[in-house]
């Protein structure tokens, strides 16, 4: 059995979260995500995939800064700059790199458990990411403003779930089972020249 998991599962208080760190979601979808890893975790043969912000096909994180940056760019919308949290640090998961280290898990018949797997590399804000996306796009990174996650939510037109203040988790399972994440920022970089 496979299953994928999240960083939400966790409050966010440790800088780095490894696989064996206690669950202590914020959010209902944290509990959520917590509740399927102790249902999973009772089969004998079970793999756990931890990941953190999550980007692939779809809307993400990064299409959305895209999109506002072109928007910044366009002396047509009124649009100006944008406002991102800058205290939640994590690293970002692409789809790809993350099914390919579940592919691996599987061929090399790791031990069963549970396997953080998110990009290698430095931990960043939601704003730094904003920033190298506007950057890539239209060289305007310095219409993202940062801003801090309690001032985020108090300026919100509805109320907002918690979420985990830092979501780095530990490579080093994932990598004694002979899987390296690549660097999320360089994966970044390809992923930008898609869109």
């Amino acid at each position: 059995l496979v299953h994928v998991s999240s960083d939400y599962v966790f409050d966010g208080t440790a800088e780095v979260h490894t696989e064996d760190e206690p669950l202590s979601p914020l959010s209902v979808y944290g509990q959520t995500k917590a509740a399927g890893d102790i249902a999973v975790a009772g089969c004998p043969r079970h793999y756990i995939m931890r990941s953190s912000w999550v980007i692939g096909e779809g809307r993400n994180f990064v299409k959305t800064m895209r999109g506002l940056s072109d928007r910044v760019a366009d002396p047509e919308d009124k649009l100006e700059q944008v406002t991102v949290v800058d205290d939640q640090l994590g690293r970002l998961t692409f789809t790809r790199d993350m099914a390919a280290a579940i592919f691996h898990v599987l061929d090399v018949k790791a031990p069963y458990g549970t396997y953080d797997c998110t990009g290698s590399g430095a931990v960043r804000s939601w704003a730094d990411i904003a920033r190298a996306v506007f950057e890539a796009a239209n060289g305007n990174g310095e219409k993202v403003l940062p801003v801090s996650t309690a001032d985020y939510y108090a300026n919100a037109a509805g109320p907002i779930a918690p979420r985990p203040v830092h979501s780095a988790l530990d490579l080093s399972r994932l990598e004694a089972a002979g899987f390296h994440m690549p660097d999320w920022e360089e994966e970044l970089g390809e992923y930008l020249k898609t869109l």
